[in-house]
């Protein structure tokens, strides 16, 4: 056996092997699948935080617009209601500021006319049936800061006990000096409603008051008072008061009771 030579050994070339990856792309198809969904569970989560939180602008303005109105609405109404509470409470003070003068008005006219029963009373146990029972109580005549102007007020008392209802007609007459010369004036040229009699119509006493109006440069003398019943159990009142005593009250009241 002959020798081998390196000379005529015929080098060859080593090819190193090939490795083949059959799935490569199946890989790269699930990756890309896998971003796809992990995209869209992504997007599903953001518009659920979204729609969650309150962040959706058109929503958002929607609602805030509504709370807006139903907070001028409620503002409006409290607003109505404070108005309201503020009309009570000054009806309700207006209301016991009243209440408040008529009891003490109540009081004042219950007073008077116990005073005045009393009066009626004391009378009865002095007169009989034959005398007068018309009587004239607590004149006064006050000037007014008008010249010639004045205000009057008395009471109409009747005693007998046997007449329920005294009916009858008022007059009054004003005697004095006008321009030298003597005038009777009566109670339509001096009254403000311009009536010459006053008919009136009462149980036990009837106050009278008004005003009367002189005529310029009349010098007044004296006053008369007339009451003309209807009834036939009544007799005629007439009293003349002195003009110069009755502009001055009297300081004792029992000075006021004056009979026919």
């Amino acid at each position: 056996m002959k020798p081998v030579t390196s000379s005529q050994v015929k080098a060859k070339r080593i090819k190193s092997p090939r490795i083949v990856h059959h799935q490569d792309h199946r890989l790269r198809w699930r990756v890309g699948l896998l971003l796809v969904l992990t995209a869209g569970i992504a997007w599903q989560i953001y518009s659920f935080g979204l729609t969650q939180g309150g962040f959706r602008k058109t929503e958002s303005e929607r609602e805030q617009a509504r709370l807006t109105r139903e907070l001028e609405k409620t503002q409006s109404a409290l607003q109505e209601a404070r108005a309201e509470a503020v009309r009570y409470r000054r009806q309700a003070e207006i209301e016991v500021k009243a209440s408040r003068q008529l009891q003490e008005e109540l009081v004042r006219i219950q007073t008077e006319r116990a005073s005045l029963k009393s009066d009626v009373e004391m009378l009865r146990s002095l007169i009989s049936d034959d005398n007068g029972s018309l009587y004239i109580r607590s004149f006064r005549m006050q000037p007014l800061s008008e010249p010639g102007r004045y205000r009057y007020s008395f009471t109409l008392v009747q005693v007998l006990e046997k007449v329920d209802v005294t009916k009858g007609k008022l007059l009054m007459k004003v005697s004095g000096k006008l321009k030298g010369k003597r005038k009777r004036l009566d109670r339509s040229e001096f009254a403000d409603d311009g009536e010459k009699v006053l008919k009136l119509e009462f149980s036990n006493y009837q106050d009278v008051s008004g005003d009367m109006r002189l005529p310029d440069g009349f010098e007044a003398q004296s006053l008369l008072i007339e009451f003309l019943p209807r009834n036939k159990e009544l007799k005629k009142l007439s009293k003349r008061f002195s003009w110069s005593d009755i502009l001055v009250p009297a300081e004792d009241e029992s000075n006021g009771l004056e009979q026919r």
